[in-house]
């Protein structure tokens, strides 16, 4: 089935809409700063919005997870309840500003199977970008057919409906300015290279998602798959995300295959 074409997917990432290190805390001045100027770019393009966990629902994950899989059927009701608080918190953000968000649950469009996707039910995006909404839907709990709960990220996410939807970019917008290497950003990389790149970063803190390399690892896979184009840049920084949707120049790094 051929799926209606968008210009972007835009992952936001829990480390830029909330302080991962404060429990269940958004970032508000990020995400009025994001919802603003999503409300002010002039002829929108098209998008699927991606979110990630964060403070609400890593934090809750990092006491029930092991091996990938969730543990505790009490821990699974917990992290799918603090998406949905993050969910609430981004959707109000976002109508205040007049945009046309509609969340979508991830929880109930994938099923995993030994951790690989065994199905998709993409309809609710397709309808909502039909009909001139902007889907939201952020990583969460999700059932594995073979082995039980796992986490299914907002990386992963982003990269699959950046693949669906044949979009012009795939972004990921993060606190940083990109890959950064002996402190300068790298202004670009090649599909062959991530791996390369991927010995090189250490992780900072613990996240249970994958981090900064989980990002490197998607888009490794989006470019090889087919993907067209993919950027990691800063979303806290105010004006890049209007550039970004004007097609003007970004500060981060560029991926191609």
């Amino acid at each position: 089935m051929k799926f209606t074409k968008v210009d972007f997917v835009i992952k936001l990432g829990g480390s830029a809409i909330t302080k991962k290190d404060q429990p269940f805390t958004p970032n508000l001045e990020v995400i009025k700063t994001i919802s603003l100027e999503l409300s002010q770019i002039y002829n929108r393009p098209s998008l699927i919005l991606v979110y990630g966990g964060g403070s609400f629902g890593h934090h809750v994950a990092r006491r029930y997870i092991s091996g990938g899989l969730i543990r505790d059927i009490k821990g699974t009701a917990e992290i799918h309840s603090a998406m949905f608080s993050l969910t609430k918190i981004l959707t109000d953000h976002f109508l205040q500003q007049d945009l046309p968000v509609f969340a979508i649950n991830s929880s109930s469009s994938f099923i995993l199977k030994n951790g690989n996707l065994q199905e998709a039910f993409y309809t609710p995006l397709e309808l909502s970008l039909e009909r001139g909404l902007i889907p939201l839907i952020g990583g969460d709990v999700v059932f594995d057919s073979s082995s039980g709960i796992r986490i299914l990220s907002g990386d992963r996410i982003a990269s699959m409906l950046a693949k669906t939807f044949q979009a012009k970019v795939l972004a990921f917008g993060t606190n940083v300015d990109g890959i950064l290497l002996k402190g300068s950003t790298v202004p670009k990389i090649k599909a062959q290279e991530i791996e390369k790149i991927l010995d090189h970063i250490k992780q900072m803190q613990e996240d249970v998602t994958g981090g900064m390399s989980g990002k490197l690892r998607e888009i490794a896979r989006y470019l090889v798959e087919g993907g067209k184009s993919a950027i990691i840049f800063n979303i806290t920084r105010p004006g890049q995300l209007t550039r970004l949707l004007s097609g003007k120049e970004v500060l981060g790094t560029n991926f191609e295959s």
